[in-house]
Formats: structure tokens, C-alpha cells, sequence
């Protein structure tokens, strides 16, 4: 297939990052093989559940001619012009439930994105507070998060918790049905807004971008990718996927650590290839 062709979009943790403890980094040689397409005329971006001005700094030097897809959907991210070109926020009706039941359990955190940040919301308690995991997030209070526009939120269960059960409890809210929700992993339940999911918002991309004719390639490795997967002309996902995303993508690769997304354009762009 020829590069000006062909629109991909890659997942980042899990896909086009390594593992957290090596960085998380883009592995060199995806940057290369990344370079190298857009050089020929393709087209990259990425669609995640983190937010455009994190997601940026991870690719030096590129130029992104359509959108980021972030926080799963509910931005649409402008990354040449460093601003949102779309932003589809959580109901207040849904975040007053949030909260609700937050504020009852010391089982479960909660973080929350605007279209620039993801912040953990306190629990009011400072100590617990600093006990999530090892990654920095910058708190904010329960006030700010009614108050103002977050496009998503995120329950996270104790390490070794009741995922399932969170998952059940979270599902039976009386605004449940304002909304969508996605794992992404085994402790991480992720909430947008309804209709708000990777795969539709990559289609609004494409069209906000002009290329609606290309084909689309997207890979990932979790069920917050199953929207998108579904939705590309041609899915991939790396080697450590989870075994229901490998059962729905037609080519598999090597792993993130090792540089799925540079195997992947790799076999998009070899003469014998023609599509799956």
C-alpha cells in the first residue's frame, strides 16, 4: 500500500509506549518507521484516553495533519494550533453521582480529565490521597470537579480489589444511562459521555481533516480500542494484547516494548502488500 493511502491511528499505553517501568517512551525505532511514513505521504495520530498537551511531547519534530483522539473520544485534539477543536464534557447529573458514591468508599480513587489534564479528585484525606500509585497527577478538589467541564472520569479499584463489583455498582447509577463506560485496564473503569467512544470520534477526525477517503489502520491492546478496532478498515494490536482485542484485529505484532507500531508500518508499506 502507498503511505499517502492510509490514515493510522495507534493506542498509546500498551501500543506505541513501552511498559512504565521502561519510561513509558516511544521506542526509537517507531519514531523512525513513523517519520518515514508521514514522509511519504501517510497520515499519523493517536487515540487515547490521555489528553493532547501530555500526548505531544512523546513525538518531537512531528506534524500532525488530522486530530488527536483523546480521553477516549470526548476531545478531539489540534495539536499544530495546541488547541481542543472539539469537546463533548460529562453531564453534571453524572459527576453528582460520581461523587456520591466516592465519598462513601475507601476502596476506590477517582480521577477525572479535562481536555488539557487528568487530575485525582480528593477524597479529603491528603494521606490517602498520595496512595493511588506511583505516577504524578495533580489534585483537585471535589468542588472544582463539579463545577467544571471534565469530559472524563475514571474509577480505579485498591490494587487487588473488586474490579467486577466496582464495575456493577458504577453501572447501576440512576444516570447510568448518560453515559459509556470502557476498561482499560484491570483496575480501571473509564466513563465519557454517551455516544462519546475512539472509534465514532476517530471517523469525526478524519472528516474534520478531510480524509475520509483513506484507508483507516488502527491498533491497540485493551477494550477502551475495541470501538476503533471495529471501526478501521484494517485492525492490528501488539503481541501483549489482551486475548479478545488479538480475536478481532486481522494482523497481529511484535510487542510495545519492542516496537509494534514500526512492525506494523512496516507490513502496511512492503510491495506485497494489499490489504487483509
Amino acid at each position: 500500500m502507498k503511505a499517502s493511502d492510509i490514515v493510522i491511528y495507534s493506542d498509546m499505553d500498551g501500543t506505541v509506549l513501552t511498559d512504565w517501568n521502561m519510561g513509558p517512551v516511544v521506542p526509537q525505532r517507531n519514531l523512525q518507521l513513523i517519520k518515514r511514513f508521514v514522509d511519504e505521504g501517510g497520515s499519523f495520530s493517536v487515540a487515547s484516553g490521555r489528553q493532547g498537551p501530555e500526548i505531544v511531547p512523546f513525538f518531537p519534530g512531528m506534524k500532525w495533519t488530522i486530530p488527536l483522539v483523546c480521553s477516549n473520544g470526548s476531545v478531539l485534539y489540534d495539536a499544530e494550533r495546541g488547541i481542543p477543536a472539539e469537546k463533548i464534557p460529562l453531564p453534571l447529573a453524572y459527576k453528582e453521582e460520581c461523587v456520591r458514591y466516592f465519598s462513601g468508599r475507601n476502596d476506590v480513587f477517582l480521577v477525572a480529565a479535562d481536555e488539557n489534564e487528568i487530575y485525582q479528585v480528593s477524597c479529603g484525606d491528603p494521606e490517602r490521597d498520595k496512595c493511588l500509585d506511583d505516577r504524578y497527577r495533580p489534585v483537585t478538589s471535589v468542588e472544582r470537579f463539579l463545577r467544571d467541564d471534565f469530559v472524563k472520569v475514571v474509577f480505579i479499584t485498591e490494587d487487588g480489589g473488586d474490579f467486577e463489583g466496582l464495575k456493577a455498582r458504577v453501572d447501576a447509577f440512576p444516570c447510568a444511562h448518560l453515559v459509556v463506560g470502557s476498561q482499560s485496564g484491570p483496575r480501571y473503569y473509564e466513563i465519557n459521555a454517551v455516544g462519546v467512544d475512539k472509534g465514532s470520534a476517530i471517523r469525526r477526525a478524519m472528516a474534520h481533516a478531510g480524509m475520509e477517503g483513506r484507508t483507516l489502520v488502527c491498533i491497540g491492546d485493551y477494550f477502551n480500542d475495541w470501538t476503533m478496532l471495529k471501526a478501521a478498515d484494517i485492525a492490528a494490536c501488539p503481541e501483549n494484547a489482551h486475548p479478545g482485542i488479538k480475536e478481532i484485529c486481522s494482523i497481529h505484532t511484535c510487542d510495545n516494548n519492542t516496537g509494534a507500531l514500526a512492525e506494523l508500518i512496516e507490513r502496511l508499506l512492503a510491495d506485497d502488500f494489499h490489504g487483509v
